[in-house]
């Protein structure tokens, strides 16, 4: 008996224990096949996921990606466009060492650099706005024929200044050339006693006895300014000197300044002939005024008299005339008329002269 209790209770244990491994394994296997459905969907969700993210990483590079082929286009046009225009300018470098070369030939003839400080002097007279044959005269012909400045400027007052155009260059075309420091230091002197010495013949030529017009000074012109600068650094007393010869030397830059000092003083001067032309037609209005108002009153006269003997008649008309024709129309001698509209007596009303 206890034999089979005993069977019978290790036949329990055998089943419940099987059947714990059954619903063990149940469990297990639906948890894997979660797991796996769950691994699946995140897969799913990974792909889409990561196709979303290329498309906004891709978004994001493409315009990236095309400013940088843009960016790349631009740096080979503007590096052909360098070449380009470096290759012009070389061509405009050589040109224009040429032309200074042509030019630093044409200044060693005396002729074509006094033609040149003459255009060079036309040329800032016009900037300076003068204003040919009526600020300035140039070429003018003076009493004494071998004395003839470049250009005479008229002045307010009946005064006059007498510029001429001076460029002793030489010995400054030579220090440019000079091969050693010393050399180039010797041409510089030279070049300065050379200014220095054309403004003390400048001034011994006296335009202000052969000008009819009245000046202090003749202004010597020299057409650059580094010109007169590379000769002062040398003799500081070039410009004092030439004052003592009532020479004022000038380059363009100061020649400029003065030449619209010289047309501000002009604007004044108009400006003090109009304010004198309109003082003078202001007194002219006011005479003509007074002699309008005087005509004004003989008017006003007139028509006060012609008003008094209007109204005469019409007195005469109301007290004599009307009551006569009015008797004759009761009468029957003519046709009774009613008479109603008859002339009124005139008011005329004329401001007086102490009210207006």
């Amino acid at each position: 008996m206890i034999e089979i209790n005993l069977f019978i209770i290790l036949g329990t244990t055998i089943i419940c224990l099987l059947v714990f491994i059954l619903v063990i394994y149940f469990f297990q296997k639906k948890g894997y096949e979660l797991l796996e459905e769950k691994i699946k969907n995140n897969k799913i969700l990974d792909e889409a996921d990561s196709e979303s993210r290329e498309k906004r990483i891709s978004e994001l590079i493409n315009p990236i990606a095309q400013e940088l082929k843009n960016l790349q286009n631009n740096v080979h046009t503007i590096e052909k466009h360098r070449l380009e225009s470096y290759g012009r300018l070389s061509e405009q470098v050589e040109i224009l060492a040429n032309g200074t070369r042509l030019l630093e030939q044409a200044l060693r003839s005396p002729t074509t650099r006094g033609k040149w400080g003459e255009i060079q002097l036309q040329r800032v007279l016009e900037l300076a706005g003068m204003s040919e044959h009526i600020d300035f005269n140039t070429q003018k012909g003076l009493d004494d024929s071998s004395i003839r400045p470049d250009a005479i400027i008229r002045l307010p007052g009946n005064r006059s200044l007498a510029i001429d155009s001076k460029a002793p260059l030489n010995s400054y075309i030579e220090a440019t050339e000079a091969k050693t420091e010393k050399e180039k230091n010797k041409f510089l002197e030279k070049h300065a006693k050379n200014i220095k010495q054309t403004a003390k013949l400048l001034g011994q030529k006296d335009y202000q006895k052969s000008l009819n017009e009245n000046f202090d000074f003749v202004i010597m012109f020299i057409p650059g300014d580094h010109f007169f600068s590379a000769a002062i650094k040398l003799d500081p007393e070039i410009f004092e000197s030439a004052l003592k010869n009532k020479v004022l030397i000038c380059t363009p830059t100061t020649l400029i300044a003065l030449l619209k000092g010289v047309s501000y003083n002009w604007q004044q001067e108009k400006l003090a002939k109009n304010v004198e032309e309109l003082a003078l037609h202001s007194r002219e209005l006011q005479n003509r005024v007074l002699k309008f108002f005087e005509y004004m009153e003989g008017i006003k006269k007139g028509l006060e008299i012609a008003s008094d003997h209007y109204n005469k008649v019409i007195g005469s008309i109301e007290n004599r005339v009307i009551p006569q024709i009015k008797k004759m129309s009761k009468l029957g001698a003519m046709d009774d008329k009613n008479i109603q509209k008859t002339p009124h007596k005139a008011k005329l009303n004329i401001r007086d002269k102490k009210n207006s």
